[in-house]
């Protein structure tokens, strides 16, 4: 429609939203949780959700309808400059808004079709938990008996109660929700490692809480009920502890193994040792604490196992030819390789 020439003219202006091509991120609406003890830097890898809106209030995008996290590193260009130089700064837990001109986003030719040309941007975030490559387990010890004899260390079978949560609470798993304890085997690659390594040096009745970064924990692709790139708090209470054996070993000496160690065998002195009188003895030396049996196997196999090992040529009798220390045969072992060279 044609204006008439001297009109005056009357504009609805709605201003959608405004900003000034030197501003930078806005920050607002921080809640810290006062917990915080660790802010992220540039290169730490952040789970967090996020509502996407306009200054005018209407949403873009959302991470809650997706009912999953945004994963990505900071810091390092992977998101927009704005959203990167937001999440610097963060403590785990915590919500901020970011405020994000276009220069800092999108810039003049948006994103597809939900966000136009020169738009303003607004991130409600939330942060669950972030971690850097390089991070280790951390402990914290809770409660330790002021007797401790001996440590939980590699090979040992353990038994433990547990509780496994998001480093916002969320619990996942615990020990609670089966009939007994858990049981691993230090060192054997029976629980995730950051958690074997969680359980490495505990005394009997000592409480700690280890914080498990992804890279030792389930990874990038998660575990069933666990999230991809999760990091895990693991409150732990080791119950119970059974000293371990070297891998390869079924029995060990406390101490040096007796000089004539076929005549200790032999309790009945004729020249050969049955099964049975065997696993007497070996029984014997476990009962005075002379030696130690692999822990979570049957005393019987391992006596069987043993037995087997030394009747060389199987015909149900060990004779002094025979009789050989383990260590002795990896001795010979390690010789004859060096031989072969």
């Amino acid at each position: 429609q044609e204006v008439p020439s001297q009109a005056t003219l009357v504009y609805n202006v709605l201003l959608v939203d405004i900003h000034n091509a030197k501003d930078n991120i806005t920050v607002e609406n921080q809640v810290v949780p006062e917990s915080c003890t660790r802010r992220s830097v540039v290169g730490d890898y952040m789970r967090y959700h996020y509502n996407g809106t306009f200054l005018n209030g209407r949403t873009f995008d959302t991470s809650y309808q997706r009912n999953s996290t945004y994963n990505t590193y900071i810091g390092m260009g992977y998101v927009i400059t704005g959203m990167d130089q937001g999440l610097l700064g963060v403590c785990v837990g915590e919500t901020r808004r970011v405020i994000i001109p276009p220069h800092l986003a999108y810039g003049e030719q948006g994103a597809g079709k939900d966000i136009p040309g020169s738009a303003v941007l607004v991130f409600d975030v939330h942060i669950i938990d972030f971690h850097n490559p390089k991070d280790n387990i951390t402990i914290k010890i809770i409660s330790k008996p002021e007797n401790c004899n001996q440590t939980s260390e590699e090979n040992d079978l353990i038994h433990y109660h547990y509780n496994c949560s998001l480093m916002d609470g969320t619990l996942l798993f615990a020990s609670g929700n089966y009939e007994n304890h858990q049981e691993a085997q230090l060192g054997a690659d029976k629980v995730i490692d950051g958690l074997d390594q969680g359980l490495t040096g505990m005394c009997v009745g000592e409480r700690r809480v280890v914080t498990v970064p992804p890279h030792l924990g389930h990874g990038e692709k998660g575990a069933t009920g666990v999230p991809g790139s999760a990091v895990l708090v693991f409150e732990l209470e080791l119950v119970n502890l059974e000293k371990g054996v070297p891998p390869g070993y079924l029995f060990v000496w406390l101490g040096d193994s007796p000089a004539e160690l076929f005549d200790s065998l032999d309790m009945n002195k004729n020249k050969e040792v049955p099964q049975e009188e065997f696993g007497e003895f070996i029984m014997l030396q476990v009962a005075e604490g002379k030696g130690r049996m692999k822990p979570g196997m049957d005393p019987e196999s391992i006596i069987a196992d043993m037995f087997k090992n030394q009747d060389r040529n199987q015909d149900g009798l060990i004779t002094p030819d025979e009789l050989k220390l383990k260590v002795e045969e990896d001795q010979e072992r390690e010789a004859a390789k060096h031989t072969e060279l």
